[in-house]
């Protein structure tokens, strides 16, 4: 690392607001603790003081740095530091505002997943539209009327940063881009300049570029120079919860592939397409049946997967956003796409899930982005293969908005599964997590799930309670005490499985009795009960999580056979349809799974005790029929919130740049 990066990494300023401060320093050697403590201070936003002076004459660089969506004098202190509370944005400038952007090359061939992932507004130097105007940041250079004959100026970023920013000018009326050599005029520094900044990505790696940037005006006049800079820091992804309404919910749409699209198929999301797995009429009756209830005429969307039906593991959406006027957000959509490297068919070219390449010609465009982050190192290792699914979005959600002991999280937490070991998600997957500084991600251990994903046993609803929220988690004790209460009314002969042909089960002559001595289940119960203690106990710690924020519905785990010399050990999945694994509507509505319990008084005992435990929520559930289509496609099938994705509107969410932790 240079001197001049070692100089941008420990430029930084104090978090407390002042005047603007001087930026000479003598370039000095940084040993490897230091840079360390340089990093994690640009990362958390906490600066150490430098001392003030007085603002430069003549022309002025302004950028919104009280984030009131307006640039104004009182812009002016602390202009050129970054906190947490105070400090100029910019976007990452990542959607496709004019669609652009290939799907396919030349004879239909396919781009390779880089090249996919490789075009957006940032990768061009043209401000695309009026959108894509919106998009940067504004800076302003101040009129000057009176600057002397022969005034001239440069604006540019400060080296460090430079390749990971671009700034633009306007100039006869259009937004041009500024090369750092290029020179103001004296009559453009009187009447002053509009300047626009882009993030040409978000934080990757912090020891990379950790987001900020020092947009620096130099001025030169009768031989003497002048400077004046603005610091920003770009915005960071941020994941959508649940709490938000859906504006869209997606599935898989078998009879399309993700080539076809690619290659121009002209696709309609809304159109329905023709059923091809078993019970998928069903499945999407239930579903456009439910949004109904939930107030939400929005069409149920189709997504081209060529028969991969776990949407939830293809992407997780996102966005970023910075302040606009009028205490609004100026936000991009942000799909991230999953890090799934699949075994066995993953090459070089092409080593992510294959429907997951859908999201760049059915979902990037104007306002919204697709971005991919995965180590090309794990290309060709048993790693997924041994290891689970712990890659797939589906084993990532997001802890709702929350305060406790004086942490304020307005747009929540990040949390995924893992145990930082091979049992985890892709490792630069999760860094660049960390590395946005907001939504803190948790990270709580899956690995006794054979899929290895979360939203197996958790997720979130809305709540008349203190937090606005509670958490459904499955609950294996009270599904076999349910089982137990029927044996105790003499129901123990009864099928376990009701409402299901039993060829169309694992064990078609299990009753509900021959369940209580089952070893796979008895077993199951154990195992999964201690993880999901276990998981309790890091909400708890890092949440506040508490018993009257917590909703227990039945569940009933399987310890499942694994093959010969496969290294997981005492792995689970759910044996009937499990509650937990559902959607959030965001309006007061859940679709959960129906899960096939025997009945008591006509109904099935499960639903009635999640219906019970959700009762004084204000959260209603909807049950879809899923059994079919997704729960027994093998021993590990899933659920409802496996087979499905969504869009969530994004109104009435707070700003991220509020947190306080």
């Amino acid at each position: 690392m240079d001197d001049e990066t070692l100089l941008a990494l420990s430029a930084t300023g104090s978090g407390t607001v002042g005047r603007p401060r001087h930026r000479r320093r003598r370039l000095v050697p940084m040993s490897a603790g230091a840079l360390g403590t340089a990093l994690l201070t640009v990362v958390t936003g906490t600066f150490p003081a430098q001392p003030a002076h007085a603002a430069p004459p003549g022309p002025v660089i302004r950028a919104d740095t009280n984030r009131d969506g307006l640039i104004t004098p009182d812009d002016d202190a602390g202009k050129d530091t970054w906190a947490r509370r105070r400090g100029a944005l910019m976007l990452p400038n990542v959607d496709d505002d004019q669609r652009r952007c290939p799907t396919g090359g030349p004879g239909g061939a396919r781009l390779p997943d880089r090249r996919l992932a490789d075009c957006n507004d940032a990768t061009d130097t043209v401000v695309n539209g009026p959108a894509d105007l919106a998009d940067l940041a504004p800076v302003h250079i101040t009129a000057a009327p009176r600057v002397m004959a022969g005034t001239t100026a440069t604006v540019a970023a400060d080296p460090a940063s430079r390749k990971h920013v671009r700034i633009f000018a306007e100039r006869r009326g259009r937004m041009v881009p500024l090369r750092p050599d290029d020179r103001l005029t004296t009559d453009e520094l009187r009447h002053g300049v509009r300047l626009g900044v882009e993030a040409k990505d978000f934080v990757r790696d912090p020891q990379k570029w950790a987001g900020f940037t020092d947009i620096v005006l130099k001025v030169e006049r009768g031989g003497a120079m002048t400077e004046d800079r603005v610091r920003l820091r770009v915005a960071p992804l941020v994941f959508q919860h649940d709490l938000m309404p859906i504006q869209h919910m997606m599935t898989a749409d078998h009879s399309t592939s993700p080539v076809e699209v690619e290659r121009g198929k002209h696709y309609d999301p809304a159109v329905q397409p023709r059923p091809v797995r078993p019970g998928e009429a069903t499945f999407r009756r239930d579903l456009r049946r439910g949004l109904d209830r939930a107030g939400l005429p929005a069409p149920l969307y189709n997504y081209p997967t060529g028969g991969d039906v776990w949407m939830q593991d293809l992407f997780k959406a996102a966005y970023a956003s910075i302040p606009a006027p009028g205490g609004r957000e100026h936000r991009v959509t942000v799909i991230l796409r999953s890090a799934d490297v699949m075994p066995g068919t993953a090459t070089p070219a092409f080593p992510l899930r294959d429907a997951s390449r859908s999201v760049f010609p059915l979902l990037r465009g104007p306002g919204t982005g697709v971005i991919q982050q995965y180590d090309p190192q794990r290309v060709g290792s048993d790693d997924s293969l041994y290891y689970g699914s712990f890659s797939s979005t589906g084993n990532f959600g997001t802890v709702p908005p929350y305060t406790w002991r004086g942490h304020r999280y307005p747009v929540g937490r990040v949390i995924y599964g893992g145990t930082g070991g091979k049992e985890s998600p892709d490792a630069s997957f999760t860094r660049m997590l960390a590395a946005q500084g907001y939504q803190r991600p948790i990270s709580v251990d899956t690995s006794w799930l054979g899929v290895g994903h979360i939203d197996e046993f958790l997720s979130f609803v809305p709540a008349r309670n203190d937090r606005g929220w509670v958490a459904v988690v499955a609950d294996p004790g009270l599904g076999r005490k349910l089982l137990e209460d029927l044996v105790e009314r003499g129901r123990g002969g009864e099928s376990l499985v009701r409402g299901i042909v039993p060829e169309d089960t694992e064990d078609p002559r299990l009753t509900v009795a021959d369940a209580l001595r089952k070893p796979s289940l008895t077993r199951g119960t154990e195992i999964a009960r201690k993880g999901i203690d276990s998981a309790l106990r890091t909400l708890r710690e890092q949440v506040g999580l508490t018993e009257r924020h917590v909703v227990r519905v039945p569940a009933l785990f399987n310890r499942l056979d694994v093959p010969v010399g496969y290294p997981r050990r005492d792995v689970v999945a759910n044996y009937l349809p499990g509650a937990a694994n559902g959607v959030s509507t965001g309006t007061g509505v859940y679709l959960a799974p129906r899960p096939h319990a025997p009945e008591t008084d006509g109904r099935d005992v499960f639903e009635r005790a999640a219906e019970k435990a959700l009762s004084g929520t204000g959260t209603r559930i909807f049950w879809v029929e899923d059994w079919a289509y997704s729960h027994h496609l093998g021993t590990v099938g899933g659920e409802v919130h496996c087979a499905t994705n969504a869009l969530r509107s994004l109104s009435g969410s707070r700003p991220w740049w509020t947190e306080r932790d």
